[in-house]
């Protein structure tokens, strides 16, 4: 037998055994305890360009701290039959289906351990290779025990909203050998986050970020997460100051090729700052106009109001009814993002989402406690738990609501295109499906310019930059992200004729969210 025939044979089996394994392991396995331990599996195009990444730059010992079902270890195999390949797995379930079903077939060097990898300190590797769990702060328990950690490690203070991947990169590169090169695949959210700014820095200080790949679209690779998926290729060459490669892979058949063969853009590292978002250098913008201006200069985004159990404290007027409930503890209020249609929202139009029985209705029972059917309303919420909810329950008393006036302005939290921004002319509250916008006297004085440039095509841009990209292209602002985004001076706001903002403004009026216009300036 030839070798390329060898080769191709070897490949096939690989390909096999690992796709058999996966089937096996879904099959036996219960959904529940993979979505337990945040467990997905990495395709072989992906792991074999990230295989090639770590060893083509000569590691000949390679370390997984999330070996999982083994994708890294099968094509790093392959790839070079003779390495020593270490795997680390935090799961002894899916641990033993790795061994049980391939028995160490394709490397002979292959040594794999059952624990944490936040219990293993003070090692070096030459190279490194993982897709670590896709595990939100929330459902990183172990945050506080290792965020502590690995501030010693790297000498400096970290966010506690660190995810349990941002974690891993970074005890990564702590332990990585010099000259040695690793190879990431996870969410690519830090890029754009608060608590990402230290992983940014480090990747900087050190000079050792080469690559950042963003896959997209997300969904037709890992279906089952939401978020934005992309590979961290980094090589231990400190004196280098080559520019850092972006690139968006949306077929994974340019994966077949090596790094130089991507199409991105170069940024060098001096220019970027790591208290930015980066999320902005994928994409391929329009040239969008500089402010040096900041949103936060007029007032301030905050977020909607949270009630902990929106079945209990937002009702429609017939649900009001049926439990008797006294008109004055009913507050309008926007519970949900679909109920504005249109970019200008009146008492008549909240009066409208009323009348047709909409929930649009929350509860201000404080201070009402006396009255009969209030009393009943609430006993109702403690048979059904309400009060012993994650927020309820730190109230006194439980059924209290936060106190907001209501916000000229209005933006929406989530989006796939555009964010829809609205002119809020009514007496109608929001819950947190939009943050809202409480201007100080500087922006009351331009409400009507700062609302057209938030909707306007050019508002849109450049606030988009710091916008937080998620999977199936789904977009989030937190009220951070807006406050701190560019936008006109009054000096620029002042040189827009009062007829141009009026003449916008009507037209939205008339057309809704149909209108669209470029630019106030």
């Amino acid at each position: 037998m030839n070798n390329a025939k060898f080769r191709l044979d070897a490949q096939e089996k690989m390909l096999d055994t690992y796709a058999s394994l996966i089937a096996h392991y879904e099959g036996s396995i219960s959904y529940h305890h993979r979505q337990q331990y945040r467990q997905v599996f990495t395709p072989l195009q992906i792991a074999m360009f990230m295989a090639r990444w770590v060893l083509h730059r000569g590691a000949t010992v390679v370390f997984d701290p999330a070996l999982g079902l083994g994708a890294f270890y099968f094509v790093s195999a392959y790839l070079n039959p003779s390495i020593t390949y270490i795997g680390l797995e935090k799961d002894d379930t899916i641990l033993k289906s790795f061994v049980n079903y391939t028995g160490g077939h394709f490397c002979s060097n292959l040594s794999v351990h059952s624990g944490n990898y936040f219990m293993h300190w003070g090692n070096q590797y030459q190279g490194i290779i993982c897709n670590p769990p896709y595990m939100r702060f929330q459902h990183f328990i172990e945050r506080h025990q290792v965020i502590p950690r690995l501030e010693i490690e790297i000498g400096c203070k970290l966010s506690g909203y660190l995810n349990a991947s941002s974690a891993f990169l970074i005890k990564s590169l702590c332990e990585l050998a010099p000259g040695g090169c690793l190879a990431y695949l996870m969410p690519l959210e830090f890029l754009n986050t608060g608590y990402g700014t230290i992983v940014k820095k480090l990747l900087l200080d050190r000079r050792c970020l080469k690559a950042l790949i963003r896959i997209e679209p997300e969904a037709e690779v890992f279906p089952e997460v939401v978020t934005s998926v992309g590979m961290v290729l980094v090589a231990d060459t400190p004196d280098s100051l080559e520019p850092i490669k972006f690139c968006t892979v949306s077929n994974l058949d340019l994966l077949q090729g090596n790094m130089q063969d991507i199409p991105g853009k170069l940024i060098s590292p001096s220019e970027l700052n790591p208290d930015d978002k980066w999320l902005v250098h994928f994409e391929t913008l329009a040239p969008i106009k500089t402010y040096n201006y900041l949103l936060s200069n007029y007032g301030s985004f905050v977020r909607g109001i949270a009630t902990g159990a929106n079945k209990f404290f937002v009702l429609s007027q017939e649900e009001a009814n049926a439990h008797r409930l006294p008109r004055n503890v009913l507050v309008p209020c926007i519970s949900r993002s679909p109920q504005i249609t249109q970019p200008i929202i009146s008492d008549t139009y909240i009066d409208s989402l009323i009348t047709s029985n909409q929930r649009v209705l929350l509860l201000n029972l404080h201070q009402s406690e006396n009255n009969d059917a209030v009393q009943r309303y609430i006993y109702y919420g403690e048979k059904q738990g309400f009060h012993q909810r994650f927020l309820t329950k730190s109230k006194k008393p439980w059924y209290r609501t936060e106190h907001r006036q209501p916000a000229p302005i209005l933006l929406s939290v989530f989006s796939r295109n555009r964010f829809k921004v609205v002119r809020n002319v009514s007496q109608v509250l929001s819950l947190t499906c939009y943050h809202c916008f409480y201007p100080n006297y500087l922006g009351q004085q331009f409400i009507e310019h700062l609302f057209l440039y938030l909707y306007s095509e050019i508002g849109q841009a450049t606030i988009s930059t710091q916008i937080r990209k998620y999977g199936n292209n789904l977009n989030k602002f937190e009220p951070s992200d807006l406050n701190n985004a560019r936008c006109p001076s009054p000096q620029q706001f002042l040189e827009i004729p009062n007829t141009v903002v009026q003449a916008h403004l009507a037209l939205l009026e008339q057309k809704g969210f149909d209108y669209s216009f470029e630019s106030l300036l």
